[in-house]
């Protein structure tokens, strides 16, 4: 597996196939303060969607 190396604010986007054949996207983002969001989902929609839902969090634990 080759190495993955992100900026701050850059994303990856992966199309695969799992074991069954269905199609699968495997996204990764580096957040503006390094770190790094990983998903595997069915399509791109849902990882951004899941991808935003992080970041929320992530938001919130810096505000403390």
């Amino acid at each position: 597996m080759e190495r993955l190396y992100l900026m701050p604010g850059e994303e990856r986007c992966t199309k695969f196939q799992d074991e069954s054949g269905a199609p699968k996207i495997r996204y990764t983002y580096c957040s503006l303060h390094g770190k790094l969001f990983n998903c595997t989902c069915r399509t791109k929609d849902e990882a951004l969607q899941l991808c935003e839902d992080w970041l929320v969090m992530q938001d919130r634990c810096y505000i403390n």
